[in-house]
């Protein structure tokens, strides 16, 4: 093997030998350190030597690992000689070396073996190199199955590795548990981890060190060793074929700086600052020794109980530790700020998107990898699941919840409106649909069996109870951001396409609903119309809800306790199947519709440009026809097709969604509330929803569309009075409300007194006829409406008036104020006082009455109106309750 030029002697040395490169003058691979050849000789005893030789050896050692992990030459020689060294190192020198070789592998700031950013396609030899290197059956993690031997090692983690967010809260003693209990008891800047610990902190922090912000979107999934490691990680400790992971040495005894399992450490967060030397331990033994082979590696200062672990504890030991470490150094930063937020006395309350220093684009596609792991570990259990792992398997997606809801939760208020949150949304989808990660669902995907169509059954109801809220809460926050969005790209379209066709998977909507229910059947739901009031709710139209059927005492316990563990027992849930949240989906059916529309008629305009006219000539049509205007086969433009794309998405989108949430699916003639002329001449008025009444030709309102009316969402643009015109409301500005009352009372009683002489003078073909005709009110029908005993609503009754006096008109201000005048000109002109000019003007006008019923006699007869038919136009059924 190569190296440097000739042979370190070691032996004729007196002087202490430096570290690094200068210290090698002559070296030729790293077997000459241990004085054996790797195929032929035996690694000479430890033992055998004197003890300033052992301390020579262990020099010689650290300068070795020192070079090889500097020097110049190709990654996979450097994890050849290091794999030989730590494969035949002291057990004395082993902890040293193992500090070194993962501080270097993982250093951001020299750039240490670039274990982010090596990818599978450009770099194919390091990248095999690093896998075997660093993988779960490499040397690094053998090595550190070896060290967790000695229950006394630790190793010293630099807090400031870990997230901005996070060393905040350990300096104010706030951080979670899991982070409290490994604190260092001499220096609160240190967690004090073991060999495993070690390695997956230092693995999962070189992600998402503050150092790392501004290195973003630089992993690829699949092509990149990061990602292809935190995969072979999670497969060999969270096995989804119902194995566990190999046994540890027997020599191996686990034990953790609390007693408790980091299960329960996640749940459980500090809520009082204590002392790291206060927290309880099993670590009580007086006489501690300490490591002295390296500064950064110290002993705990107290020794553990020497007890024998079991079988199954050693087994779940590391697959606990590493999922938890994941958890907590890469999901932690965002719920730090959501509860933060919370509370207005916290130090991070006021922080932002930008005070969390990680990646978020590639912590997220790492976040994906792990949800879809997980869901598959999960649901590889059973009801007769008995392995070591069966606990792990109930509990950690309960125990994530929390954390991956307040990512989902900052992630969609704060991520900016393009193309790049589809990586959001991406995620979202896969953890609220564990039923694609099974092994059946796994079997379609590789046969090619994926049909459109994706049954959910019942035995996912659970789940859905105990989430709920991914389910509900972080729609309303994903929707509207669609209002900010131009649906006419594909690329945004299709995001509403998957959010649609997620949703309207079969029996999905059931287990919301079902969901929902058992929400508002405890009063934890305002049922959308805000704060829960019973008086307001009872005057208010039915909502979707699953109110009619039996939901069992799991499903709503489960419901309600998700809300409870997620939002507060103070929090009012508002269900998306709530009249409030419908209205909000109708505006982006009616968004999304509009924008369909602008890119057909995108494409038909490009297509009529392509077309030939008929000067063009017969045989120019016949070529363009078969070969495109060019004589060339007809090929589309990128931005044709990407209409194209859209129109597709979003047809599907409106169809999925309309049906989901029970709207009326959009028209050509359907209004629309965004733009100002809307599309193709589509006028912008938005009207409520309605159907068609039974039995009769009228158009009335849905309880959708009742709602939309009384929160001014929508006015109907032929809406009318049809009730009693002689009861018409007053107009408060326009008339005078006593005078209008007093008016209808002389009215009513004249016309009950001498109703038939004004109708039979009504009828009458003569001079008095064509008076009566212009004087009295027409006939007229009108509905009015009848409460039911059962409490219904109410019935409409056709009703009709005859002809009759009313005097309405002379109760408006407008009439006042012309009458007035007119007094005031006949009393100048015929220069009366003002009985006088009154009397006058009343003869008066009675005169023109009479002259001008003459003339309508002998000119142009007029024909009495008959009254209206019950069907005679189209009417708006409106509730008692508006």
């Amino acid at each position: 093997m190569s190296g440097a030029a000739g042979l370190l002697n070691s032996a004729s040395t007196s002087t202490p030998l430096r570290t690094g490169i200068q210290t090698l003058k002559s070296f030729t691979g790293a077997q000459d350190i241990f004085g054996q050849n790797r195929t032929t000789s035996t690694m000479t005893s430890p033992s055998s030597f004197s003890q300033a030789n052992q301390q020579k050896l262990s020099l010689n050692i650290l300068s070795t690992v020192e070079y090889w992990l500097n020097v110049p030459t190709t990654i996979r020689q450097r994890c050849a000689e290091l794999t030989f060294v730590l494969d035949n190192c002291p057990q004395k020198d082993l902890a040293a070396v193992y500090q070194k070789i993962v501080d270097k592998v993982f250093d951001i700031r020299s750039g240490g073996f670039n274990v982010g950013y090596v990818l599978r396609s450009k770099e194919p030899e390091d990248f095999r190199a690093l896998c075997n290197f660093l993988g779960s059956s490499g040397p690094m993690l053998r090595t550190s199955a070896k060290l967790l031997s000695d229950p006394y090692l630790r190793f010293e983690f630099p807090i400031s590795y870990l997230p901005t967010l996070t060393q905040q809260q350990v300096e104010s003693m706030t951080a979670s548990q899991f982070i409290m209990t490994k604190l260092s008891s001499h220096n609160v800047s240190n967690l004090m981890l073991n060999s495993f610990e070690y390695f997956m902190f230092t693995f999962a922090t070189y992600l998402c060190r503050p150092t790392c912000a501004n290195m973003d979107n630089k992993i690829q999934s699949g092509d990149s060793l990061y990602t292809t490691l935190v995969e072979e990680y999670l497969t060999y400790f969270l096995p989804c074929d119902g194995t566990t992971p190999p046994l540890l040495p027997s020599s191996v005894n686990v034990t953790t700086s609390c007693p408790t399992s980091p299960i329960s450490e996640m749940n459980s967060t500090s809520t009082s600052p204590q002392s790291p030397t206060s927290r309880k331990s099993l670590l009580r033994h007086g006489n501690a020794s300490f490591m002295a082979s390296s500064p950064k590696i110290a002993a705990s200062v107290e020794s553990p109980l020497l007890q024998q672990q079991s079988t199954g504890s050693q087994q779940v030991y590391r697959s606990e530790s590493m999922i938890y470490t994941f958890v907590e150094l890469w999901l932690s930063p965002f719920s730090q700020v959501a509860s933060a937020k919370a509370k207005t006395d916290s130090p991070l309350s006021q922080k932002s998107s930008a005070d969390i220093l990680v990646p978020m684009a590639d912590t997220l596609r790492i976040v994906r990898m792990l949800i879809k792991h997980l869901h598959f570990f999960v649901n590889s259990g059973g009801p007769l699941d008995v392995s070591p792992l069966c606990q792990l398997k109930r509990t950690i997606l309960p125990n994530l919840k929390g954390r991956v809801y307040s990512l989902f939760k900052f992630v969609f208020l704060h991520w900016p409106h393009d193309m790049s949150f589809r990586l959001v949304l991406e995620t979202w989808l896969s953890y609220i649909q564990p039923w694609r990660y099974t092994d059946a669902a796994l079997r379609n995907r590789i046969n090619d069996e994926v049909t459109t169509t994706v049954e959910v059954d019942e035995r996912w109801q659970q789940f859905v109870a105990e989430n709920i809220l991914f389910y509900t809460q972080t729609l309303r926050l994903l929707l509207p951001r669609f209002f900010r969005m131009d649906l006419t790209a594909s690329k945004n379209a299709i995001m509403l396409y998957r959010i649609a066709k997620i949703f309207s998977q079969n029996g999905l909507k059931e287990l919301i609903r079902n969901a929902e229910s058992g929400l508002e059947r405890m009063g934890l739901s305002t049922s959308g119309f805000g704060t829960f009031d019973r008086s307001y709710h009872d005057m208010m139209p039915p909502s979707l809800l699953n109110m009619s059927t039996e939901i069992n005492d799991l499903v709503i316990s489960a419901s309600r306790q998700c809300v409870i563990e997620l939002e507060g027992a103070a929090f009012k849930y508002e269900p998306i199947f709530g009249n409030m949240f419908r209205q909000t989906v109708s505006d982006i059916v009616s968004q999304a519709f509009t924008a369909q529309n602008v890119a057909q008629d995108t494409v038909v305009d490009s297509s009529n440009k392509d077309t030939p006219t008929a000067q063009s000539g017969l045989i120019a049509s016949l070529v363009a026809a078969f070969f495109g205007p060019g004589g060339k086969p007809a090929e589309d433009s990128p931005e044709i097709e990407d209409f194209k794309k859209t129109i597709f998405y979003l047809k599907q989108a409106v169809n999925s969604l309309t049906t989901v949430f029970d709207l009326k699916a959009p028209t050509e003639d359907s209004p629309s509330r965004f733009g100002g002329g809307g599309v193709g001449g589509r006028t912008s008025v938005n009207t409520p929803e309605m159907v068609s009444d039974h039995g009769t030709e009228c158009q009335v309102l849905t309880p959708h569309g009742r709602w939309q009316v009384l929160h001014g969402v929508a006015k109907p643009p032929d809406c009318k009075y049809e009730g009693d015109p002689d009861l018409l409301p007053i107009g408060g500005e326009t008339e005078i409300v006593w005078l209008v009352r007093a008016l209808y009372k002389l009215t009513a009683r004249l016309n009950r007194d001498f109703g038939e002489h004004f109708a039979a003078l009504y009828q009458e073909d003569s001079v008095g006829g064509e008076v009566a005709r212009m004087v009295l009110a027409e006939p007229c029908s009108f509905y009015r409406l009848e409460k039911r005993i059962d409490g219904g609503p109410p019935s409409r009754i056709y009703s009709t008036h005859q002809p009759r006096l009313s005097f309405r008109f002379m109760g408006s201000w407008k009439f006042l104020v012309h009458f007035s005048f007119a007094i005031l000109v006949c009393a100048f002109i015929f220069s009366a006082g003002l009985p006088g000019a009154v009397l006058l003007l009343g003869l008066l006008a009675m005169l023109g009455l009479l002259v001008l019923g003459a003339v309508r006699h002998l000119v142009h007869k007029t024909k009495p109106k008959y009254f209206k038919s019950a069907n005679a136009a189209a009417t708006l059924d409106f509730d008692a309750s508006l």
